[in-house]
């Protein structure tokens, strides 16, 4: 049994080899061929966002140098120690008595209210003459104050505070000439005004055929129309004109006190600060009698 088996197999055997041997025959007789593995070789992909450098500017603020508070004037300094109301000083410098001092030159004060220094002086006493005082509304500091100031005074009888107002109603347009400029220093600053109207007016409405004219709440002019409003209506009543400019922007002081014309009248006096580097030397041969001054109703009963 073993022998065919060792006889069949070296056949199997030499048919082997010989296959083997054909094949490698053949395969050298073709064009050797590289078979490269179907291999994709896909290269990284490398987003690189480019670099933006953000420099931001460099915004430097302006340094804004608040100008200094101005220093309270050495002369009023004792006056505000003695009493811490006061805010200023008022003078007609013109306007003077037999003996050379003036009739309307006093400290001006500005309480809480307009009725402590009706019946109280500057030192605190009870008294019928009160003060000169400040609208209380605008309070006169070193850096503002109302556009237009009215001050209230008695007109008494001894000539005192502001009697002598009247007589821009009752002496004509040669004693206003002579006394248009009025003085009034806040304790910071000295300052000039020059009379632009005075007039004569009820505190009533049915003392007048016209709408009643509240001069003493003309505080601060926040538009030109109410400048415009202020302005028209003491222009109306004015016993003079003159040829003073008056705009928008400018600073006043109305002096009001009681008349006596008829019962709870009021005569008040309107001056414009003078502005700067203006010549007011002229103003005076400029002013004449309004002939078609606005009258209030009741003077005509």
């Amino acid at each position: 049994m073993t022998k065919p088996f060792i006889k069949h197999g070296k056949r199997a055997l030499a048919g082997i080899l010989a296959a083997l041997t054909a094949l490698s025959l053949a395969g050298c007789n073709d064009v050797e061929q590289t078979v490269t593995p179907d291999v994709t070789t896909t290269e990284p992909i490398v987003t690189t966002e480019p670099t933006v450098t953000t420099t931001e500017p460099t915004t430097t603020e302006p340094i804004v140098t608040e100008p200094p508070l101005p220093e309270p004037l050495e002369k009023y300094l004792s006056y505000y120690e003695e009493n811490n109301d006061f805010v200023g000083w008022l003078a007609i410098p013109s306007l003077k008595k037999s003996n050379g001092d003036l009739w309307i030159d006093y400290a001006v004060l500005q309480a809480e209210d307009n009725s402590k220094y009706l019946n109280t002086d500057f030192w605190g006493k009870k008294t019928e003459g009160g003060w000169i005082y400040a609208d209380y509304k605008v309070p006169i500091t070193e850096t503002s104050h109302a556009d237009n100031i009215t001050f209230y005074g008695h007109s008494m009888k001894d000539g005192s505070f502001f009697r002598h107002v009247l007589d821009y109603q009752n002496k004509g347009v040669d004693f206003l000439k002579e006394n248009y400029v009025i003085n009034f220093d806040t304790r910071w600053e000295e300052n000039q005004y020059v009379v632009v109207a005075c007039f004569l007016i009820g505190v009533y409405e049915h003392q007048d055929d016209l709408p009643l004219f509240e001069y003493f709440k003309c505080r601060n002019f926040e538009t030109e129309e109410d400048f415009n409003y202020f302005y028209d209506n003491i222009m109306l009543r004015t016993y003079y004109n003159s040829e003073i400019e008056c705009v928008y922007g400018d600073e006043f002081i109305t002096l009001s006190t009681c008349a006596y014309t008829f019962s709870d009248s009021r005569f008040v006096v309107v001056a414009r600060k003078v502005r700067e580097g203006e010549d007011i030397s002229g103003y005076a041969d400029t002013y004449t009698k309004n002939r078609n001054k606005h009258m209030p109703a009741i003077t005509k009963d």
